[in-house]
């Protein structure tokens, strides 16, 4: 439907003020109300608020708005647009994404959510999912209740945005409540609050494609062979570890994948009163048994851990599969055998069983993203390395 924008215009300098305008601006065009400085004059602002809305085709939603903040005298110059959004609590959908992202990383984000909804899922994301007439608290409030998946574009920008970090912290709880699964996507590098760092985050830094394969691992893990008892000769030496069992070979990185079963563990602690007796003492304690405090049994859901470390020769395969992937360079002499150059990664042969150094955190997520893996948490690591009786490690509690 076409309008006379002029018709309109002058419809808001007559029937808002000032502050109501802001308002206006406020609970339905969010990104308008940003812009609006404290010595722009009231014409100004207004014009503003129609550029916006012609050039991204918002103008019903400004009638709507329009209609629902001013009814009687709208309906007296205008024909009535439709009836009030409903504010009725939704469904929730398991496979609806809710994609919270600061203004300025409004590209990346439109771009995910085309994304996302070619491959099969729902998303929800502003301005796009508000509906004409709806104030955006309340559109908000909808796509939170209606989504199964929170996503969100971690940046700079976003950690400052106030109602990203809204979004986010109500996300996070009802995360805990068990309403919806909380994705944040590490766009750029950034300080994030402390609550939001204690989830794993989907590397997106760099290549999109590998954050798009990570996040496709993310939301559709793949589905590994159930794990089978391989029957073992009784151990002669009962202070060796048993073999591992429940094994699985991951084709994509060559990395060999041990079952660890879901149940609980005794969970523990370092000793902070080692950190007083110096480097030597330090690592005494490390191997004797006493640097380590039971805090009590903790539950984790079963899961699958590599048996080693990541190998030079792993890690070859990420960069041979993205070969557009930049890496890092050092040109300390202990590095030369391991050896980076600004173009590419060299991998000596008598180092391909060695563990990969020279790659970063986000490098270490890059590369879980591409296999289809994550990195494990502090309590998976603890579980796997230890066993689930408290002792210092696997096979007892003194080095071996």
């Amino acid at each position: 439907m076409s309008y006379d924008t002029s018709a309109i215009r002058q419809f808001i300098l007559k029937t808002f003020d000032d502050e109501e305008f802001r308002s206006l601006c406020f609970d339905y065009f969010r990104d308008v109300y940003i812009d609006l400085t404290t010595g722009m004059r009231f014409r100004q602002m207004v014009q503003l608020l129609l550029d916006y809305c012609i050039r991204h085709d918002q103008i019903d939603a400004l009638m709507a708005a329009l209609q629902r903040e001013r009814t009687v005298l709208f309906q007296k110059q205008f024909a009535p647009v439709q009836d009030a959004p409903s504010l009725t609590t939704p469904q929730r959908n398991p496979r609806q994404i809710f994609i919270s992202h600061a203004t300025a990383d409004a590209e990346i984000a439109h771009r995910l959510a085309a994304d996302l909804e070619a491959a099969g899922w729902s998303v929800w994301i502003a301005p796009d999912s508000i509906r004409p007439g709806e104030k955006w608290v309340e559109a908000i409030n909808r796509g939170l209740e209606a989504s199964g998946i929170f996503v969100l574009l971690l940046t700079p920008e976003a950690v400052a945005s106030r109602w990203v970090n809204s979004e986010t912290n109500v996300a996070i709880k009802m995360e805990h409540e068990g309403l919806l699964e909380f994705i944040p996507l590490q766009v750029k590098s950034c300080q994030a609050p402390a609550l939001w760092r204690t989830y794993h985050h989907v590397p997106f830094r760099g290549s999109y494609d590998i954050g798009w394969q990570a996040l496709m691992a993310r939301l559709n893990p793949p589905v590994l062979p159930s794990p089978r008892i391989q029957v073992q000769p009784r151990q002669t030496d009962p202070t060796l570890p048993p073999p591992p069992v429940n094994s699985h070979l991951d084709e994509k990185s060559g990395l060999e994948l041990i079952h660890i079963p879901a149940g609980e563990f005794i969970y523990s602690r370092v000793d902070s009163r080692v950190d007083s007796q110096g480097m030597a003492d330090f690592f005494e304690s490390i191997f004797g048994s006493a640097n380590k405090v039971n805090v009590g049994e903790l539950y984790l859901s079963e899961f699958w851990i590599s048996k080693t470390p990541v190998t030079q020769a792993h890690y070859q395969r990420f960069i041979t599969a993205n070969p557009n992937y930049p890496v890092p360079y050092d040109y300390a002499d202990w590095t030369k055998p391991y050896n980076w150059d600004r173009q590419r990664r060299t991998f000596p042969q008598d180092k391909a069983d060695h563990p990969v150094v020279l790659v970063s955190w986000h490098d270490a997520l890059a590369y879980c993203g591409w296999a289809g893996l994550y990195l494990p948490t502090e309590e998976e690591w603890e579980k796997a390395a230890r066993g689930i009786d408290g002792r210092m490690y696997p096979w007892a509690n003194g080095w071996q």
